[in-house]
């Protein structure tokens, strides 16, 4: 924009106070009226005329290109990128919907060198213990291992479009998957690690491919790896979508998360008992389930079994079924396809 500046200043200033045509002074404005009408025309003629010149010296300028980011182009492919596992990714975004990882690893930018020249760079990565708008940090540290060949991702894929995707709605799937081999998770590094199934949060569901590569798996054995991977979906589903969930949770609202001696109890409630509370079980020494281990429970209990069999199960505990029920219809609601 020099050109248009350097017009501007050129066709606009105003005259020095030598000039025969300067403006008059504030103690002299009132004699402004009395200049005849021509030279009043001639001078707004004048300024329309060098405001013309500058924008007519802009013109010849190229123009302004907004600059923008757009975040779901890092979870795509580089467009230069024709390898088969491009193809792969992107073939699964076009037919899905969502997008296809099999790194961690969403963006990597080479920023330039630092005084001492080193390069830097900017790296963003997939993280799970992120959600939009939350009050506490979650401590949770996750680390993986990748899928190694063609073959495996490849493999991988197929179960995701025939196992998992049948029973979400284009509402409730994820906006990302990341599939890798091992999926590593501990509150923190002095305690022992665990090795999920999957684990998910607002905009990726992180899959651990390494129960079924290991070797041939029968169907009946993918289909059961797949209600475990659906229900870390619903219990994420469960953490973005407590509101839909509040009638099954008022059934057990005086009990979640409290000791067994505040309610009666000398010990550990045996399972019928558990039962008649409501709760399937409970994995805590001396308290009630939390309530997203009670949906999570529930969650998973209705993707494995079907309306009749529950009624058969559970028959003398009304409160179960109940229960069940609302869960049921509630996943309904949100988009999942039993």
């Amino acid at each position: 924009m020099k050109k248009y500046i350097s017009s501007l200043s050129a066709a606009s200033r105003l005259p020095s106070p030598s000039s025969a045509s300067r403006l008059p002074s504030p103690s002299s404005a009132s004699r402004l009226s009395s200049l005849p009408a021509l030279g009043r025309l001639c001078c707004g003629v004048a300024a329309a005329l060098a405001l013309l010149t500058a924008l007519a010296a802009c013109s010849g300028e190229d123009a302004l290109e907004p600059s923008f980011n757009n975040p779901s182009l890092n979870f795509q492919p580089a467009a230069d990128n024709q390898s088969a596992e491009a193809q792969l990714r992107r073939q699964f975004q076009s037919e899905t919907g969502t997008y296809l990882l099999f790194n961690d690893t969403i963006q990597h930018q080479f920023l330039g060198n630092d005084i001492n020249g080193q390069p830097r760079y900017f790296t963003e990565t997939v993280d799970l213990t992120y959600a939009v708008g939350q009050s506490a940090s979650v401590q949770m540290l996750y680390s993986y291992t990748y899928l190694q060949t063609m073959e495996q991702k490849q493999q991988m894929t197929d179960f995701l479009r025939q196992y998992i995707l049948p029973h979400l709605t284009q509402s409730l799937k994820p906006y990302s998957w990341f599939v890798c081999n091992v999926i590593t998770s501990r509150p923190n590094s002095y305690t022992a690690p665990s090795r999920p199934y999957a684990a998910s949060n607002q905009r990726c569901v992180a899959i651990a491919a390494n129960y079924l590569i290991q070797r041939e798996r029968t169907d009946q054995q993918k289909q059961q790896y797949a209600q475990r991977i659906l229900n870390a979906i619903v219990g994420q589903l469960a953490v973005n979508q407590s509101a839909a969930f509040s009638e099954f949770y008022k059934f057990s609202a005086d009990y979640y998360s409290s000791d067994y001696s505040r309610h009666g109890y000398t010990g550990t409630p045996s399972t019928p008992e558990l039962y008649k509370l409501g709760f399937l079980g409970s994995t805590a020494i001396s308290s009630f389930p939390s309530m997203t281990t009670d949906l999570s429970t529930y969650a998973l209990l209705v993707i494995q079994y079907t309306d009749e069999q529950l009624a058969s199960q559970y028959a003398n505990y009304p409160l179960v079924l109940q229960k069940a029920a609302i869960v049921r219809r509630v996943l309904i609601s949100l988009g999942y396809v039993f």
